[in-house]
């Protein structure tokens, strides 16, 4: 085991002076014609962060993917690029800056996880060369520097830099100019900061409590009575601590944990800040403040908060950002991963492969909305990018905006109720593994388990549709480890399937595998993978000019068509594979008395679990068991 003494400490502390600058105001003007990005506002700073970490577009996804949210965040990227726009709007200067960001969903959608997101990236962004930070050194809310450039220098400056100079010294600031410096503003100094929500510079948080003890002072900060003898008058600003939640968030990120639960003191308060870019407290005039508010809440206080005609100042305020949950299996599967922390902890017990995925179609299929067209289970499939025969992608898009107009994703169970039932399963002394089977078994005992709006009978139904998805997943499996070298044998039923495709079309002829004589393509081979997925004679042709097409122009490019790129061509060779083998799987897994041959056959169907499909010997028997039970119901 390691040692962690003060060599190793010393070691993983930054260099000597990395985040430190030290400087008068005078430095820091050269500093801003030489890099203007330093004196950013807020909600540039921001969007310069996410866009930092760079942005991907996935081949048949409309909406981009921002890397700066996709290592916590799955399955919301509409969401996600709905923030990613008003901080692109905002950063330009447009009006749009002036609103409350406002996440409204359902509990365990992600709103405060997305809020955390913003605001450690902040924190380490401001650690950065690109993310450099400076303040007036001794200025209570970390102020921007440039505010000390009198009016006149300010556009003049502006015109050469194309920086954007809003507001004023802070009380505190204006008073120290007056009698410290009388003036002399090269002189001031400025200093490097890092953003820290610890330390609370850069970052606020805000979250209603008790009102009988809880006043706007946690906002805007408070006078120091203790000091008034010293400085004789409460206008002095040095009598005054500005250390509330606002001067905290200035240059930074503002959070307003359940905003419409608050007293109306405070969202007056909030109003201001948003609309006016400023901060009234005492008996100081309103001084500026720099900051992004982002609120999160549920979707009843929201209700309520729309139906108060008192709240109608705020509500024009307000950019309502509805935050669903995931809907697709695979992302929800990452959302588990990360929440159990997959990576780093021990669990104590081994999870069989499937189970998660077992686990995240239970939680979507619970929050998808009841469809005349799709089943659940269909739904689960096709919103998991995932294909059915004779479904267009069309027909899928349309379904899902009918559906979400419904409010699709708004309801459903949260991802920690999942967790919770995969907690329960864990902690079973039953089992040494927690597998597929044992996981449904928990779900089903958490129905009574927590306090949801989902109604038992959907609770049910998508049950039902993870129990049949489940069984098609388990038999699948056993017949891939019943299948000798699959990938290669799929591979060059594929390949013969593209050979004999193209002579067909190009009324050529095939050279035999075995004689090696030029021969007429065999109709047979191509029509045994159509039937598979159900093409008729008729869409035959026009089918094999396609896959025919597509293996060209991958050959154009320098490379080769796998045969599982294509999802047609996918299912029909498993489809084909699985039949030659099914009723071999049936016989072997279904027989209580086994031959040589078939005890034989099936260890190494249970080494090639183990060994190449992430089983342990527990779960490896288990879904033999299972699956030879299906076979013979």
């Amino acid at each position: 085991m390691a040692r962690f003494d003060t060599d190793w400490l010393t070691k993983h502390q930054p260099p000597q002076g990395a985040w430190t600058w030290e400087g008068t105001f005078a430095d820091y003007l050269i500093k801003v014609q030489q890099t203007p990005s330093i004196a950013d506002l807020a909600h540039a700073r921001i969007y310069r962060m996410i866009m930092s970490h760079g942005v991907e577009k996935l081949e048949g996804q409309e909406v981009p993917r921002y890397k700066f949210f996709s290592q916590d965040i799955f399955g919301i990227d509409d969401t996600i690029n709905e923030i990613v726009e008003y901080f692109s709007a905002a950063a330009r200067g447009m009006d749009i800056r002036r609103r409350i960001l406002l996440m409204m969903g359902s509990p365990g959608t992600g709103k405060s996880t997305i809020t955390a997101i913003l605001k450690k990236g902040l924190e380490e962004y401001s650690r950065t060369d690109e993310g450099a930070l400076y303040a007036i050194s001794f200025c209570p809310q970390q102020e921007e520097p440039l505010h000390l450039l009198p009016e006149a220098a300010r556009r003049e400056f502006m015109q050469e830099t194309g920086v954007t100079i809003e507001g004023d010294l802070c009380p505190y600031c204006q008073w120290m100019i007056d009698h410290e410096y009388q003036g002399r503003l090269q002189e001031v100094p400025v200093k490097r900061v890092l953003i820290s929500e610890s330390r609370r510079i850069g970052i606020g948080t805000f979250a209603p409590s008790d009102s009988k003890v809880q006043d706007i002072s946690e906002l805007v900060g408070s006078m120091d009575l203790s000091t008034i003898s010293r400085y004789g008058s409460e206008s002095d600003p040095r009598a005054y601590r500005f250390d509330g939640a606002f001067n905290a968030a200035n240059r930074g990120i503002m959070e307003f944990i359940e905003m419409l639960k608050a007293q109306p003191d405070f969202l007056h308060g909030l109003l201001t800040l948003a609309q006016e870019r400023k901060i009234k407290v005492g008996r100081f005039g309103l001084f500026d403040a720099d900051e992004a508010i982002i609120a999160h809440t549920n979707e009843n206080e929201f209700e309520r908060f729309v139906s108060n005609k008192a709240y109608e100042a705020l509500h024009n305020r307000v950019l309502l950002i509805k935050v669903p949950y995931n809907l697709t299996v695979s992302q929800e599967i990452r959302t588990y991963q990360k929440m159990m922390n997959l990576g780093g902890q021990k669990l104590g017990k081994h999870i069989a492969p499937n189970t998660l995925k077992v686990a995240a179609m239970f939680g979507v299929g619970t929050r998808l909305a009841r469809d005349a067209k799709f089943s659940i289970k269909e739904k689960l499939t096709l919103y998991d990018g995932k294909e059915l025969p004779d479904v267009q992608q069309r027909e899928i898009n349309r379904v899902r905006e009918l559906a979400r107009k419904q409010g699709e994703g708004f309801q459903g169970i949260s991802p920690r109720h999942i967790l919770d039932a995969l907690s329960y399963a864990m902690a079973s002394d039953k089992e040494p593994c927690v597998t597929p089977t044992a996981m449904l078994r928990a779900i089903r005992e958490s129905f009574e388990q927590h306090i949801t709006q989902v109604k038992n009978q959907d609770l049910l139904e998508a049950l039902k549709a993870t129990h049949e998805l489940y069984d098609e997943a388990a038999k699948n499996e056993i017949q891939r480890a019943f299948v000798d070298s699959f990938q290669d044998a799929a591979q060059l039923l594929y390949d013969n399937y593209l050979e004999h495709a193209e002579a067909r079309i190009m009324h050529s002829t095939v050279k035999d595998p075995v004689t090696g004589e030029e021969v007429e393509p065999n109709e047979k081979i191509l029509q045994d993978l159509e039937k598979a997925l159900g093409i008729s004679d008729a869409a035959a042709t026009a089918f094999r000019q396609e896959m025919v097409n597509k293996a060209g122009a991958m050959a154009r490019r320098g490379q080769s068509l796998s045969w599982d790129s294509h999802p047609k061509m996918k299912e029909a060779i498993e489809k084909k594979l699985f039949a030659d083998v099914a009723n071999l799987v049936k016989v072997t897994t279904s027989t209580k008395v086994l031959n040589d041959q078939q005890k034989n056959r099936v260890m190494e169907v249970k080494r090639r679990l183990i060994d190449d499909m992430g089983y342990c010997e527990h779960c490896a028997q288990e879904l033999l068991d299972y699956v030879g039970y299906l076979l013979t119901k």
